[in-house]
């Protein structure tokens, strides 16, 4: 017998697969992926995780079977026949509901069962790493669950995998009945809930596909002189073997699979809003020698579960509704001995094309420092870093400010253009300067209360 849980992800049928094969003795059938692992996930339980060259290799010699793509990532099994498997109790399988069907078609000794979360709301609180599109694709499909067996709200776990042994027994006896008219209620209602609410702010709008595609691909579009950010250096300076590190927002990938070459046996954790620009730093080649996760989150909703040696925020904090607050944040999860390491736009940044009025989220030194300090933090470092930036023409400069941000951020985060006058005025401007001011400033912080307690 066959049994297939299918639902978005975040639904919980990983964790009822579990808690099924421990307490009835069904197996678990496992395929391969190309997907990073999810925390807590096993490998070899949830899924065999392979990388691209792996998952080429086994196809290239004919033993990978049932290849498809999905959510940017190839899955497969090593079983030709998965439909069938021969088994002298009951094989539990997580699918796609298009697969799902596929297989009831060919063995119609399965049972497809869907579980759902309670509502959207619970959803998205349930979503951890997963990102948004991944979300939003699953919740697609599920109009190809319209005709499964049954359909379990996943509201209080020991009820719903209760409810679902009652129907697997059933199954078995041959008494299980469809009642179609509740399953169907059940699915409408939620794809409904769906439509009706939104998973992505302002923020994670602006930096989507296009910007996370070109993400490491500036130099096209302006040359630097000087050094444009030590933020990079400070964090590979800062870190060793055996830490646990988190990277929040705008282009984590890229410093993460830095961090992930310099170190091994370490946590590493990239956090954005954007679900374009986790799908680009999932789609990054890491060595294997970290524990790496990709999670598409707000950082002030997120619950994380660990502590960490270091907090990152690279290119993000400015963007933040509350600098005060995330920073706040971010030292109540910092492990005793844990740093923050932070860089922001310096008051300069950008001051020959854009008035203060006009751009905020610059920053004097004396406006950060009073920053850090109501955060409750001690700078053991501070540093103010000054470049220039030259472009070839004023497109040039436009496509530059629209691959940071900062171009959709004068708009108030949309993506709409400019209105006539202030284009004209920024034009000027920048035909009057033949260089662009670049300023960051940088910090690396700790909690001050805990240097107080050690001294």
């Amino acid at each position: 017998m066959n049994i297939v849980l299918s639902g978005p992800s975040g639904s919980g049928k990983g964790t009822i697969t579990e808690i099924l094969t421990n307490k009835m003795g069904y197996r678990k059938f496992t395929t391969c992926t190309t997907r990073s692992p999810r925390e807590n996930e096993k490998d070899g339980f949830d899924y065999y995780f392979l990388s691209k060259e792996e998952f080429d290799n086994y196809v290239n010699n004919g033993v990978m079977y049932n290849i498809r793509e999905y959510g940017g990532n190839l899955y497969g099994s090593f079983e030709k026949n998965m439909d069938n498997i021969e088994s002298t109790v009951p094989v539990i399988f997580q699918l796609t509901p298009d697969r799902a069907i596929k297989m009831k078609e060919a063995n119609p000794n399965t049972l497809l069962i869907l579980v759902l979360p309670p509502s959207v709301d619970e959803l998205k609180n349930r979503r951890k790493d997963r990102s948004a599109k991944r979300v939003e694709d699953d919740i697609k499909n599920l109009e190809d669950a319209m005709d499964y067996d049954f359909v379990v709200v996943n509201d209080d776990l020991e009820l719903a995998v209760t409810q679902i042994i009652e129907a697997i027994k059933a199954f078995e006896t041959k008494t299980f009945s469809t009642n179609n008219v509740q399953n169907q209620n059940l699915i409408k209602d939620f794809i409904n809930q769906f439509n009706n609410a939104s998973l992505s702010s302002k923020v994670e709008k602006v930096f989507n596909k296009e910007i996370a595609d070109s993400w490491d691909d500036k130099a096209r579009f302006v040359t630097y002189h000087g050094i444009k950010n030590p933020i990079t250096s400070e964090v590979l300076s800062s870190i060793h073997n055996g830490m646990s590190i988190a990277d929040i927002g705008c282009g984590t990938g890229k410093l993460i699979s830095k961090i992930d070459r310099k170190i091994d046996n370490s946590i590493l954790t990239g956090l954005d809003i954007s679900c374009d620009m986790i799908d680009h730093a999932q789609n990054r080649t890491m060595t294997g020698n970290n524990k790496t996760f990709f999670i598409n989150d707000d950082f002030m909703k997120y619950d994380f579960k660990n502590k960490f040696d270091i907090i990152i925020f690279s290119y993000v904090l400015h963007h933040m509704s509350d600098p005060v607050e995330a920073l706040k944040r971010a030292k109540e999860l910092l492990t005793n001995e844990g740093n923050i390491l932070f860089s922001v736009p310096g008051i300069n940044y950008l001051s020959e094309t854009f008035n203060p009025s006009e751009l905020n989220g610059r920053y004097s030194i004396e406006e950060m420092d009073e920053i850090v300090s109501e955060a409750g933090l001690y700078p053991l470092s501070a540093c103010r870093n000054n470049f220039l930036m030259s472009f070839n023409s004023y497109e040039m400069y436009i496509e530059y400010l629209k691959s940071i941000g900062t171009y959709q951020k004068i708009n108030n985060y949309q993506n709409t253009e400019w209105d006539s006058e202030f284009n004209k005025k920024v034009l000027e401007r920048f035909d009057a300067s033949s260089l662009i001011t670049g300023e960051y400033l940088t910090y690396n912080c700790k909690d001050k209360n805990k240097i107080l307690i050690r001294s």
